[in-house]
């Protein structure tokens, strides 16, 4: 009998891609969304011969919904639904609390589960973040390389002090949300174990195209922006400075997964360093990209490079998970595309 997974966040960027990894290994997916129109735009992507393959389980607030009916019967856990506001006035109600709370009641449903049933949940994948490893004190820190020994030192309190800092509260969040995920399995000692991966800034293709805008979610909305600017725009500064696909981000949660190991493990997860202008300049200099793209993106300052800045040690999940990472110029042309696709088909509504 096929094993059981269950998504958190079924219909997020990240998720689609593991979903479609997860299901083209055999297994059964049972997705959490917060209501059913996310329900069938999680079907769209979804081959008619593996719909059947897949259910769906409503958690309209991960931070205060039970997930004790997701969790019946599954073998593992990929929890990757997490907030990301857009604007929020409340940081601590709209991000801090959402993000800490709702990773804490997976586990603590999981941990139930197990108590008061024979079937076990074996192995639970929490996606956290590079903003929970990185320390913004030390700056670019060149000649530094982050490994998974290193935490971002912000705490909650700071992050609810911050109050307008939207940027500070997400890295605080992700690092409170990690941290209370390694507290509750050093206190409870669950028969599972965990496994979190810690990933950049993450770009590629989205696993059915975009129909509208609002569909290029997360770190996509950056490139989305930059090069809907106009040849002659500002190249905004680049925040965070290495990055890694999407698709490889997906293969390190479903490997993280049936790694299924005693240990608990924590990945940092990286594929190469990239900049604004290294993005532009892909975009201008590949015959892979369509005219459309170019036509609306800056130039800025050709061939100009970032400082010098820390680099990321992604060695054990490549020893452990076998994780190899997408160039990031197949990452740029393959989204450009789709992004090229979308412009057209916009151009052609508003005509």
């Amino acid at each position: 009998m096929s094993k059981t997974v269950l998504v958190t966040g079924a219909n997020s960027f990240i998720s689609g891609w593991i979903i479609k990894y997860l299901l083209e290994k055999g297994y059964r997916i049972r997705g959490t969304v917060r209501f059913q129109a996310r329900e069938q735009q999680v079907l769209e992507s979804i081959p008619n011969a593996y719909r059947d393959h897949i259910s769906f389980v409503y958690v309209n607030d991960i931070a205060n919904d039970s997930f004790d009916e997701a969790v019946q019967g599954v073998d593992g856990i990929i929890h990757v639904a997490s907030p990301l506001p857009l604007n929020t006035t409340n940081i601590e109600k709209d991000l801090l609390l959402p993000a800490i709370n709702g990773t804490q009641n997976i586990l603590k449903c999981a941990h139930q589960y197990n108590r008061n049933h024979q079937h076990q949940i074996r192995r639970i994948v929490i996606t956290s973040s590079f903003a929970a490893v990185f320390d913004h004190n030390y700056g670019l820190r060149p000649g530094y390389s982050y490994s998974e020994k290193d935490w971002c030192p912000l705490t909650y309190e700071q992050a609810v002090a911050a109050k307008d800092d939207l940027h500070l509260a997400y890295r605080a969040s992700k690092t409170c949300a990690e941290r209370a995920a390694w507290e509750f399995v050093e206190k409870e000692k669950p028969s599972f174990t965990i496994a979190t991966v810690c990933e950049p800034m993450v770009f590629g293709p989205s696993i059915s195209g975009f129909k509208s805008v609002e569909d290029i979610r997360s770190s996509n909305g950056l490139l989305w922006s930059i090069v809907s600017s106009g040849t002659d725009a500002q190249i905004p500064k680049t925040r965070v400075l290495l990055e890694v696909d999407v698709r490889d981000v997906a293969y390190a949660h479903v490997a993280a997964l049936e790694r299924t190991t005693d240990t608990n493990e924590r990945y940092l997860i990286a594929a190469e360093a990239w900049s604004n202008q290294r993005l532009v300049d892909i975009i201008h200099q590949s015959s892979a990209i369509p005219k459309n793209i170019k036509d609306t993106t800056p130039i800025g300052v050709t061939g100009q490079e970032s400082p010098e800045h820390y680099a990321i040690d992604s060695s054990k999940a490549q020893r452990e998970l076998g994780v190899t990472y997408i160039p990031f110029v197949k990452t740029v042309e393959e989204l450009m595309v789709q992004f090229a696709e979308l412009k057209k088909m916009l151009e052609e509504k508003n005509s």
